[in-house]
């Protein structure tokens, strides 16, 4: 009897599961289901999922090495209990696979919820620990990507929440970071409007922190790539003309190896003992500063223009508040620049704010037909007919 089952796939992932036994009875059936569901969902990376396999022998072993022998990526392993943890470690299959043991496991009924974002919910797990869970559709690459990005930056030495192990909470999965005594930057500068001024400036001395701050690929990924990516997950959506249009627009940007949040606002920003702690760094890449000013600007400038109720509820700010986060932003971080040089640097940031915007099939994955259709139209509108002026001038 076959052991084994396809437990989810989609665009960056295929995990399948094992069952009970993996042995020399069931071994041959058990290979040949396997690369069926290989070949039938040839997509992303493969990960094996071991939280219902109880044993595997000298032949169930030799199955999942001809399939590790047949994809170009390391297959990912996960929720090895100790016995079959010991067994690949000893037979120095851990150098073959990304081996990961049994996760911890929580429920949300114990749980304290104490904050709700647009990819996931926090709750606290005890009085120094808590975890961030994502939702049921999110894929394992992403949620181990978050964790790893945040171990990076903490490493490059920006001050970030400390961050631990992937866990299962019910039929999601999470990320357990440090418990940070503390609250968001939207929430304090709301609150204390005597502090604004302190605050704003060491909000935009944190972003220039992390502009400083020089990466490699070894350590994050390309922000265009992640573009030209995005733009190729686009194409029933656009035309192949206007495709060519948006490659061109991404490949004309600078080249950089600065690091990038990709997501900075007040709301993704903790405040500890009068410190900046930067949270949700899951789209943290390296590239050129224009890239992580649009997504800002998505929020700060476009959304609140398109849609301030639905501003206010990402950010947890009032309208006004964002608004004049914005106006500092520029003014401040661009001191340097004439005031005619703001507003050119402005309005290609502004325009290339469209650029995600109309990349919502793929940045927005999950939202509302009609909503990826009006954000294709306003890139239509709005970004389309100026690419040709946008192309090569960035030079800032």
């Amino acid at each position: 009897m076959s052991t084994i089952k396809l437990l989810q796939a989609t665009e960056d992932s295929v995990v399948i599961g094992f069952f009970n036994m993996l042995s020399r009875e069931n071994a041959s059936e058990s290979e040949i289901e396997l690369f069926k569901l290989r070949k039938d969902n040839p997509q992303g990376k493969l990960v094996f999922d071991f939280a219902g396999l109880e044993y595997i022998s000298s032949a169930g072993l030799r199955v999942i090495l001809k399939c590790a022998k047949a994809e170009r990526e390391k297959i990912k392993i996960i929720n090895t209990n100790m016995e079959i943890y010991d067994i690949l470690e000893t037979t120095g299959f851990h150098r073959l696979f990304e081996i990961h043991k049994t996760m911890e496991q929580y429920s949300l009924k114990d749980l304290e919820l104490i904050g709700q974002g647009a990819n996931g919910a926090v709750y606290r797990i005890d009085r120094e620990r808590i975890v961030k869970v994502f939702q049921k559709s999110t894929p394992m690459v992403d949620i181990e990507r978050e964790r790893s990005m945040a171990r990076e930056a903490l490493i490059a030495g920006l001050p970030t929440a400390i961050s631990y192990s992937v866990v299962k909470v019910d039929d999601c999965y999470g990320i357990v970071f440090e418990l940070i005594d503390s609250e968001t930057l939207s929430r304090v500068m709301s609150s204390r409007p005597d502090d604004y001024d302190s605050l704003v400036d060491e909000y935009i001395r944190l972003y220039k922190l992390i502009h400083e701050t020089k990466v490699t690929d070894a350590e994050f990924p390309s922000i265009k790539q992640i573009y030209y990516d995005a733009i190729d997950g686009c194409r029933d959506y656009y035309t192949a003309e206007e495709i060519d249009k948006l490659m061109a627009l991404v490949n004309s940007v600078p080249d950089a190896d600065t690091l990038i949040h990709g997501d900075y606002h007040p709301n993704n920003i903790m405040v500890q003992n009068g410190e900046l702690i930067l949270i949700d760094m899951g789209d943290m890449s390296r590239g050129h500063i224009l890239f992580d000013f649009l997504a800002t600007a998505t929020t700060q400038y476009n959304l609140v223009n398109l849609n301030p109720e639905y501003a206010e509820y990402l950010v947890k700010m009032p309208v006004e508040l964002i608004k004049k986060n914005w106006r500092r932003l520029i003014d401040v971080y661009f001191k340097e620049k004439t005031d005619q040089e703001k507003k050119r640097i402005e309005d290609q940031i502004c325009k290339f704010t469209k650029l995600k915007v109309g990349l919502a099939p793929v940045f927005g994955r999950g939202a509302a037909p009609e909503i990826i259709q009006a954000s294709i139209d306003d890139a239509r509108v709005n970004l389309l007919p100026y690419i040709d002026d946008l192309i090569g001038a960035v030079d800032w």
